[in-house]
């Protein structure tokens, strides 16, 4: 099963980003840290948005790591200014997820949070792989199964409509070709969400 991005989030609605309800996420920095990242680790946040998982990233790797910011819309990169501000550990990359620009393996995470349902999976994956070095991590939290996800107070179901959404087995297959290797999986809200960490394999590559 292959997986069709159905749009870009709208750079209007940014701000609801910063709501954790809208998220269903209380501690962020509790949840990359479960996921994985440690203290001293150069992460690239991938769609970054307006810096919701990019804080807590910072506080995870501290004064001795570094994080890097990607994110493409103008609207939304203002907001993450405003919140998040210069940090001497942070570098911020307005371009296209699919095309950074980046250093070719010079990352140890590429953390995609709620953004690899929007875009190309597979030309994604190739970028991931390309940033982070051998045996590097890449880190995806994304939402899950619509049917068990809790409502808004408008009704309508937290997350994106069903059909937008990318699945954990599906996501799996995407892996498997791109030559990574699942380490750990988790899920939230009874597989609402679910996240994936895996490890860049000695010989994976460019995607045929």
């Amino acid at each position: 099963m292959r997986h069709l991005p159905k749009h870009r989030f709208d750079p209007a609605k940014a701000h609801k980003l910063l709501d954790p309800r809208w998220r269903l996420i209380d501690n962020p920095l509790e949840l990359v840290r479960t996921m994985g990242i440690e203290e001293g680790m150069r992460v690239v946040d991938l769609g970054c948005g307006p810096g919701f998982f990019t804080r807590a990233l910072l506080e995870a790797v501290g004064s001795t790591g570094r994080v890097a910011a990607v994110e493409l819309q103008d609207q939304v990169l203002e907001i993450f200014r405003d919140q998040i501000g210069n940090r001497p550990n942070l570098e911020i990359h307005q371009t296209d997820i699919l095309a950074t620009g980046l250093g070719m393996g010079q990352w140890d995470v590429a953390f995609v949070a709620f953004t690899l349902h929007e875009v190309d999976v597979k030309a994604a994956l190739e970028e991931a792989n390309r940033i982070i070095g051998e045996g590097g991590r890449l880190m995806v939290l994304e939402w899950g199964d619509h049917a068990v996800c809790p409502q808004r107070d408008d009704g309508q179901t937290v997350g994106p409509p069903a059909d937008h959404r990318l699945l954990d087995a599906v996501l799996a297959g995407y892996l498997s070709e791109a030559g990574f290797i699942t380490e750990s999986t988790g899920q939230n809200w009874g597989g609402c969400q679910y996240w994936v960490r895996a490890v860049r394999g000695m010989k994976s590559g460019r995607l045929g």
